[in-house]
C-alpha cells in the first residue's frame, strides 16, 4: 500500500503508511480495471471538503471544484477525470465525462459489425465512427500513431493492465474512449434465451403455468457449480405443500441486514422486531391474530418464527416480511454469540433462511423474491 505506478511497473514509493489515505489510494489502483482509477484519496477528500460546491441535481461543482462531478461517477479513467455524470453520451467529450457503448460483444456477429457505425462519434474524437477496445496490439492502427520502442517495453497488454499509463495517455490526446465505441445490443446470443422469454420460478405457485412455461435444464459446471433447475421444479407439485408465495422487501430505517442500524436504539425501535405482513384473509385461514407468532416453513425444510402484522396491501395469496434482521436462526435466540457491547438492540430471524431454493442462470443470484412457504400458527 506504499506503493504506485512507474514506468510501467507497480514500485514502493514510500516509507509510511498513511491509514485510510494509501489504502484508499491502493484501492484506486485495484480498481482501475473497471475504469475508477480516479477514487483517490485526494479527490474523495476534495469532493468532502467542498459539498456545498456542488449542485444537488446535475452534481457538476463551481469554484476549485468547477469541472468536477461529485462522487466521480463511474467511469472516472484517472485522477485527474472529472467522472461521468451521465452514461454514453457522445455529445461530451471523454477527458469531461463522454464516452459511448463499450465494445463488449466482439467485433462483429454473424457478419454484422459490432462497432458503431460513422453516424456515432464521441464529440472530440480523432476516431470517426466506431472502434475497438483499445489493447497493446491494435493502439498504432486505431489511433494513427507510432509508438517509441520504449512505450511498447512499459505497455501492458490492454488498458485495463497498463501499469505505464501509456494507452489511456495516447487515448486522451485522441479523444478517444479505452474502452471503445460499440453498438448496444438488444439480442443477446450469448444468453440461454437471446431474446427474454418468461418462465416460472423453479418453486411455482402456479402449476398451470409451469407446463407451459418451465424453467431452464439443469446446468453442469454453471460457475464450477451444478445447478439444478428442471429437475427440482418437476419433482412434485410445490405449491400443494407451500401455497403460500412469499415477498422480502426493506424496511427504510434498516439497510442490508441492518447490523448498522440495529445497534441504533432510535432506528432500532421504529421496528424493534422482525415480522411479516399478511392479509387478514390469509391470517384468518390459519387462525392467525394480528400480533401472533407465526411459522413460516420454506420448501428446503428450513422455517422461520415471525410476528405477524395485517396489513390489506399484501395481496390474499402472499406474505411480505423484511430481509434486515438476523441473530434469531429459527426460533432459536443466537444473540448471545456476538461479542460484548456489540448486541444489536433488535434481533430476529432472517427472511434468507426461507429463501427458496433457486438461482439466475445467468449471474447465479438467489431466488429472493419468487418462493413458497407453508404457514402455521406458532
Amino acid at each position: 500500500m506504499m506503493c504506485d505506478f512507474k514506468d510501467g511497473e507497480v514500485v514502493k514509493v514510500k516509507d509510511n503508511f498513511v491509514w485510510p489515505d494509501d489504502a484508499a489510494d491502493e484501492i484506486a489502483r485495484t480498481i482501475k480495471t473497471i475504469g475508477l482509477a480516479g477514487w483517490t484519496a485526494k479527490n474523495l477528500k476534495e469532493h468532502q471538503q467542498n459539498w456545498h460546491l456542488f449542485d444537488y441535481e446535475t452534481l457538476e461543482g463551481s469554484g476549485k471544484v468547477k469541472g468536477k462531478y461529485y462522487g466521480l461517477p463511474w467511469p472516472a479513467w484517472h485522477e485527474n477525470h472529472c467522472g461521468s455524470p451521465i452514461l454514453y453520451d457522445i455529445t461530451t467529450p471523454v477527458e469531461k465525462g463522454g464516452m459511448g457503448f463499450r465494445n463488449r460483444f466482439g467485433l462483429e456477429h454473424n457478419g454484422v459489425s459490432q462497432l458503431a457505425d460513422k453516424s456515432v462519434t464521441v464529440a472530440g474524437s480523432a476516431v470517426k465512427g466506431g472502434y475497438p477496445e483499445i489493447t497493446k496490439e491494435n493502439i498504432e492502427k486505431v489511433l494513427g500513431i507510432k509508438l517509441t520502442e520504449e512505450e511498447k517495453k512499459q505497455m501492458g497488454a490492454n488498458w485495463k493492465v497498463d501499469f505505464s499509463g501509456i494507452i489511456e495517455k495516447k487515448c486522451r490526446e485522441k479523444g478517444v474512449c479505452v474502452y471503445g465505441n460499440a453498438k448496444a445490443r438488444t439480442i443477446v446470443w450469448t444468453f440461454p434465451d437471446p431474446i427474454p422469454l418468461h418462465r416460472e420460478p423453479i418453486h411455482s405457485s402456479r402449476t398451470d403455468l409451469v407446463k407451459l412455461h418451465p424453467t431452464y435444464d439443469d446446468q453442469k459446471n454453471n460457475f464450477r457449480v451444478d445447478t439444478k433447475y428442471k429437475s427440482e421444479q418437476s419433482k412434485q407439485d410445490w405449491a400443494k405443500d407451500f401455497p403460500t408465495m412469499i415477498v422480502s422487501m426493506r424496511v427504510v430505517n434498516l439497510s442490508g441486514a441492518g447490523m448498522l442500524e440495529r445497534t441504533s436504539k432510535y432506528l432500532a425501535n421504529l421496528t424493534p422486531e422482525m415480522f411479516a405482513n399478511i392479509h387478514p384473509d390469509l391470517a384468518n385461514k390459519y387462525g392467525v391474530n394480528d400480533g401472533d407468532m407465526m411459522w413460516l416453513h420454506a420448501p428446503q425444510g428450513t422455517k422461520i418464527k415471525v410476528k405477524a402484522h395485517h396489513n390489506k396491501s399484501v395481496t390474499p395469496d402472499r406474505i411480505c416480511m423484511p430481509y434486515n434482521f438476523a441473530g434469531v436462526m429459527q426460533g432459536v435466540d443466537m444473540s448471545y454469540n456476538y461479542p460484548e457491547g456489540t448486541k444489536p438492540y433488535s434481533v430476529g430471524e432472517s427472511s434468507n433462511t426461507i429463501t427458496n431454493y433457486g438461482f439466475d442462470v445467468i449471474t447465479q443470484i438467489p431466488e429472493f423474491n419468487a418462493g413458497l412457504c407453508r404457514i402455521e400458527k406458532a
